[in-house]
This record gives structure tokens, C-alpha cells and sequence, in this order.
């Protein structure tokens, strides 16, 4: 894509001309239609696209989109770090800047959202774990003009709000489905969120497997601590399982890590998947571990795209981005029956 300077260097003229006449803004000045059709035809050919930041300010507008991220994913799974570098990316690509906050709490959510954030901003995308108290802000940031794109999962996103959302479902629904046609039939699950818990349902009701309560281990977290506390629950408990379907990478890190602790050997290891393909997975699993890819990083190209959208004033839509199986050798090894 070429720069207003490149095309004024490449066709010989000055780069105010070829900026007056392709803003169509000649005033008194006068150009030859031959020089006119020159510029334009080069400028087609050679992908020119106006700078949006410089577009931006003539419009009255600042160039800078906020990101405000609420920390999501565990320590080692960089789901932030891809979906901020995704973003970044994606807003560098149009030559906008990023205003970038962080935030863990409620409160550090609410304070940032003051009335600089509508003399610095243009735009803003909501991204990370929701907060409950999100709706009645959103609403009134938007009331004050602020075209607004959230990534947020949570029921609580007003309506009307374009929304850039992962699959949760899919992610356990195409797991579990893999360890169905690898012959698991006691299949044990890890929950945390119910939307993962779903498509692990879905997979064993499509394969006419009923679902045991008894496999069904929850925890609050998505940690490697956690997984290692299910697995040690879940050998203690005597009942026959011959897979893991864990709601996150760092889950199965934990129930290798008992497994190795216990000194069972691999051979006999259930087979076992996450969540993610974070480098957990690649590089920290005793075992490489299948999973599934995380949406984030496709989900703030996406975002960036519906707010650029709404900037210009154009249609946008809500969308669920689907996640795809990774398969690795924590599912292809021949693994045996687990009980304690």
C-alpha cells in the first residue's frame, strides 16, 4: 500500500496535487486531464489508500482507539499478549494509534471510563472477562456518542451492542467429539464455565453416550493447581475413566503433572486434551498436548474491523469466531483405563 509521498515521487509531481485531486478539493488550481487520469490510475494500481489518521483529523476526529482489556487466562497462557498484539496489529495496519488499559476490578474499570475518554477517543473495544457492571456504562458511554465493540462473554452486553465473541461451546464439543472417535467412552470433564460444559454434552448425546454426573469434576479455576486437585479427586474416587476433556491448557499441565507424580507410566496414562493452544500445550505438557486454537487473536482483528466499521458510519454485525482442533500425541498414545 502506498503513501501519498511515494505516489507524488513515482509520477513526478507534487504531493499537494496528488492530494487535491484525489480528495477531489482543486480550489483555483488547475491540473491537465491527462495529469488527472494519471494520478488516479497510478494510484489504483499501486493500492493507495488516504491515511486514516490524517483522515481522522480532518474529520474532528483523534486517531486513537481505546483497548481496555480485563486480564483473562492463566499465568503462561498469553491470552492477553495475542489478543493485544492482534489488536495492535490490526490498528497499526490502519495507521491508528492504541490507548491501552488494563484492569482487574470493577472499580479500575469505572474509573477509566471518565470524561477524558470521550475527548481522547474515537472509538473503544471491551475485551477479557466481563464485568456485571458493565451494562448500565457501556449504555452511557454510547449515549455520548463512543462507538463501542465488545469481546466481553457475558449475558450482561446490552442489546444492540456489537459483539466479537468466541464459541465457547465448540471448544469442549470438538474435544470431547475426538476423544469419542479415538474410542473413549468414560470420559471425564473438567468444568469451569457452562458454556464448555455444553459442548462436551453435545459431543457424548451425539455419539449416544450417556453423560456420567459422577466425571463431571468442577472448580472455580482454570489453573494447572486445579487440574492437579481434579485429577487427585478424581483417581481417589475408584470410578473408571479413559480420557480427560479439561476446559483449559493449564488443566491438563495439572493432571499430567499427577500423573507423573504418582510415577504412572505413560502407557497407561488417559488420553487428555485442553483448551487453547496456548504455550502450555506447545512447551510446559510432560506430554504435547491436543487442544483447541484460541479465538482471541482472530476476535480483536475482527473487533478492530466492526469498529472501524461503525466509525464510518457503516453496518456492523455481531459474530461467534469458531476455535480448531490441534491433535497431538496426548491423544494419539495408546492410553489405558484410569483408576486409582
Amino acid at each position: 500500500m502506498a503513501s501519498l509521498k511515494e505516489l507524488a515521487a513515482e509520477l513526478g509531481v507534487s504531493h499537494t496535487l496528488v492530494s487535491r485531486v484525489l480528495n477531489n478539493r482543486m480550489g483555483t488550481a488547475r491540473v491537465g486531464q491527462k495529469t488527472r487520469e494519471a494520478i488516479l490510475r497510478r494510484a489504483r494500481e499501486m493500492d493507495y489508500r488516504p491515511n486514516p489518521l490524517a483522515v481522522a483529523l480532518k474529520r474532528g476526529r483523534k486517531g486513537v482507539v481505546g483497548l481496555f482489556i480485563h486480564h483473562v487466562g492463566v499465568e503462561g497462557s498469553d491470552l492477553n499478549l495475542r489478543f493485544l498484539e492482534s489488536a495492535s496489529a490490526a490498528l497499526a495496519r490502519e495507521r491508528l494509534n492504541l490507548w491501552l488499559q488494563f484492569f482487574r476490578l470493577d472499580e479500575e474499570f469505572l474509573a477509566a471510563c471518565n470524561e477524558r475518554l470521550t475527548h481522547n477517543l474515537d472509538g473503544l473495544i471491551i475485551a477479557g472477562i466481563a464485568h456485571p457492571a458493565l451494562a448500565d456504562t457501556l449504555l452511557q458511554l454510547e449515549s455520548t456518542g463512543m462507538p463501542i465493540v465488545c469481546t466481553s462473554e457475558s449475558e450482561d452486553i446490552p442489546d444492540g451492542f456489537t459483539t466479537i465473541r468466541p464459541d465457547q461451546s465448540r471448544h469442549n464439543y470438538l474435544t470431547a467429539r475426538h476423544l469419542l472417535e479415538r474410542g473413549c467412552r468414560r470420559i471425564a470433564h473438567f468444568h469451569v464455565m457452562d458454556q464448555r460444559l455444553a459442548g462436551y454434552r453435545q459431543a457424548l448425546s451425539e455419539a449416544g453416550v450417556s453423560v456420567d454426573p459422577a466425571l463431571i469434576r468442577y472448580h472455580k479455576d482454570f489453573t494447572a493447581e486445579a487440574g492437579y486437585e481434579l485429577t487427585e479427586r478424581l483417581y481417589a474416587s475408584n470410578i473408571p475413566f479413559d480420557a480427560i476433556n479439561a476446559e483449559s491448557d493449564a488443566h491438563a499441565a495439572g493432571a499430567m503433572r499427577y500423573l507423573t507424580d504418582r510415577a504412572i507410566p505413560q502407557r497407561q496414562w488417559p488420553k487428555i486434551t485442553g483448551v487453547d493452544d496456548s504455550p502450555i500445550a506447545k512447551s510446559y505438557c510432560i506430554v504435547p498436548l491436543t487442544t483447541t486454537t484460541s479465538c482471541l487473536p482472530q476476535c480483536a482483528e475482527l473487533a478492530v474491523s466492526a469498529l472501524l466499521k461503525k466509525l464510518s458510519n457503516s453496518p456492523t454485525e455481531s459474530l461467534t469466531v469458531s476455535p480448531r482442533l490441534v491433535i497431538r500425541e496426548s491423544t494419539v498414545a495408546g492410553a489405558g483405563v484410569g483408576t486409582s
